[in-house]
Order: C-alpha cells, then sequence, then structure tokens
C-alpha cells in the first residue's frame, strides 16, 4: 500500500475514533445532566408538598379554640381521615382530608406519612411547658414530622398501611430507622437504601404561631375591658395594686370568663379565654403595665 495512501487510511481511523470518544462523552454528559435535572426537580416537588402539609399543620395548631396549640392524631388509612383522639397510634398517614388541603403526593406519586409527638395530640392539657418526646437526626424539640415516603425499595410491599413499607432504616441500621416505632426519627441522603425526606415542625415554631394568636385575642379582651390593670405578681391571677411587672391579670372581673370583654366579638372570644384558662396559657402571659405589653413565648404585643 502508498505511504500516502496508508497515513490517509490511518488518519481516518483515527477521526472516527475522535468522533467516536465524543460521542459517547457528549451522551454520557447529557444522561448525567438529565439525571440531575430530574432529581432536582423530584427534591423539589418533594420539598413542595411537605411544606404544605407542615404549613397545614402548623395552621391547624394556631386556629384551634378548644386547645391551642393541638395536632390531629394520625390517619390509619391513605383516605385521610384523622383519628378520634386520644390517638391509639402517633405513626400513620397523613391526615389531609381532616386536615381540608389537597391529596399530597411526593415525586414517585406516594401519599405522605406523618409522626405526632403524644403530647401534642388534641387531648388533655397543652401549652408552652408541653415536652415533646420526638426527635429528627438527634434534635429534640420535635411536635410533629412528615415524610415523603418516595418509591418502593427492597423488601418494601405497597400498597400497604403498614410504616415498615413506607418508611426506611438509614443504611439498613436498626439503630437508625424511621419504621422500628420509637420516637428517633432521621433523614439522610437518598440511596437505594433509604429515599425518606423528611420536615418537622418544631416546638419552637408552634408556640411562636400560637402565642401570637394567643396574645391577639388577649389583646382583643383588654381592648374592650375598659381598665388598665396593675400586673398580677403572686401569680393568683389578679392584680396586685401598685405592681407594674408581673403576668397579665386574666381573672379581673373585667377579663373574667364570663364578662361582655369575651363575648363582644366574632368568634365568640370567650372559647379562646376559656380554653387558654383550661390549658394554663393565661398564667404563662407576661405583663408590663406602663409600656402595655403582653408577651408570651418571645412574642409581644401592645396594647391599644
Amino acid at each position: 500500500m502508498p505511504t500516502n495512501q496508508y497515513h490517509r487510511q490511518h488518519g481516518m481511523i483515527l477521526l472516527g475514533l475522535m468522533i467516536a470518544l465524543l460521542l459517547s462523552s457528549g451522551l454520557y454528559w447529557i444522561n448525567q445532566t438529565n439525571r440531575l435535572f430530574t432529581k432536582s426537580g423530584q427534591d423539589s416537588t418533594d420539598a413542595n408538598v411537605l411544606q404544605q402539609a407542615k404549613e397545614a399543620l402548623l395552621a391547624r395548631a394556631i386556629g384551634d379554640a378548644n386547645r391551642p396549640g393541638s395536632l390531629p392524631c394520625p390517619a390509619l388509612t391513605s383516605e385521610g381521615n384523622a383519628l378520634a383522639p386520644p390517638c391509639s397510634t402517633f405513626v400513620g398517614w397523613l391526615p389531609w382530608r381532616s386536615l381540608d388541603i389537597p391529596d399530597l403526593r411526593d415525586s414517585a406519586g406516594e401519599r405522605l406519612w406523618y409522626v405526632l409527638s403524644p403530647a401534642f395530640q388534641d387531648y388533655g392539657t397543652i401549652n408552652s411547658n408541653s415536652i415533646s418526646s420526638l426527635s429528627l437526626d438527634g434534635n429534640t424539640g420535635i411536635a410533629a414530622i412528615v415524610i415523603a415516603p418516595g418509591a418502593v425499595l427492597l423488601n418494601q410491599s405497597r400498597p400497604s398501611n403498614s410504616p415498615a413499607d413506607y418508611l426506611d432504616a438509614k443504611n439498613n441500621n436498626s439503630l437508625t430507622s424511621n419504621n422500628d416505632g420509637d420516637d428517633s426519627y432521621f433523614s439522610a441522603s437518598s440511596d437505594e437504601k433509604f429515599n425518606d425526606k423528611v420536615v418537622a415542625l418544631t416546638t419552637a415554631s408552634l408556640f411562636s404561631g400560637v402565642s401570637k394568636r394567643i396574645l391577639s385575642e388577649v389583646g382583643h379582651a383588654f381592648s374592650t375591658g375598659g381598665i388598665i390593670p396593675f400586673a398580677d405578681t403572686d401569680n393568683d391571677g389578679l392584680a396586685n395594686p401598685g405592681e407594674q411587672l408581673g403576668r397579665f391579670p386574666y381573672k379581673e372581673a373585667a377579663f373574667a370568663i364570663h364578662s361582655t370583654s369575651w363575648y363582644s366579638a366574632s368568634p365568640p372570644f370567650h372559647l379562646w379565654h376559656e380554653s387558654l384558662v383550661t390549658n394554663g396559657w393565661m398564667p404563662l402571659i407576661s405583663y408590663a403595665r406602663l409600656t402595655r405589653t403582653i408577651s408570651l413565648n418571645g412574642q409581644a404585643l401592645t396594647l391599644p
């Protein structure tokens, strides 16, 4: 074969190899990019539905005039109806129907799961002294947890009402599992063994929101009560003459349970007052007479 022809053929072979390599690299890059975009979209979907669920739970706790700060029991089935309190279980489906929200689904098309701390069920006494038993990644102060279970993993069978078929064991470690029924929960990067995505409603967030609502109710009663009382300094609910700093004197006649102050608007504020007394919220409210300020759990309101 003439030398020139040999070099031309050899050059064509090298060019073909280079083109093949570039095409292969390009396809790999496209596949990797598509995977990243797909994962990003899935993460965005999951974050969005988890946030919606968290906000619905918080709104329910803030708006409950009977027991401010309470949360619903889980649902036993994916139909989303909360169990009647007291809760017979604290792990189950998100009670989306009872929360009056859409039937939320994660990026795998699965409904959300829900874990509730017993101290915050709609039963018994609830105030900011209530203590949660839940933890997430070792962090305490968790009132409730919502979990997007993701796609089915090995050894899981769906559909089912069993937590083990939706919630995962982190790294297959039984000591760090979301499906073992204890109060310790975990989040981690998704892989073939763990794809739970988790959001927590903290007690700090819950108490902050509920405290704002409580202060607004007390502010309403103050504005219609017609007096500027002295402060309660011996924690009996009554004003102590001459005292400027202490607790809000909620037992004074102008603010008493059946006073007109609490019946003067809609919704009926007396329901709030009774529940705040019954659940021990009123004795927790600080009061500064000179600045006409009430405060609770880091939230403050200047009275009219």
